[in-house]
């Protein structure tokens, strides 16, 4: 098991995969944090085969 973390940005969609314990969470949502600092960041979806959908941000619904 695993969670996988799906970042999209302006130019690209990654995907990156992490322990399915505490510490790979942790490691996920640093990796958002990281992430969403940068420009272009459009959305981030952290999903688990065990969990289903865990997290996950959008600034596509962010109104001005």
């Amino acid at each position: 098991m695993k969670y996988e973390l799906i970042l999209e940005t302006a130019t690209c969609l990654s995907f990156s995969t992490f322990p399915h314990d505490r510490k790979g969470l942790t490691d996920a949502f640093d990796r958002v944090n990281l992430e969403r600092m940068k420009d272009g960041f459009l959305s981030a979806k952290i999903v688990s085969d065990r969990d289903g959908d865990v997290f996950s941000i959008d600034n596509n619904l962010v109104s001005a």
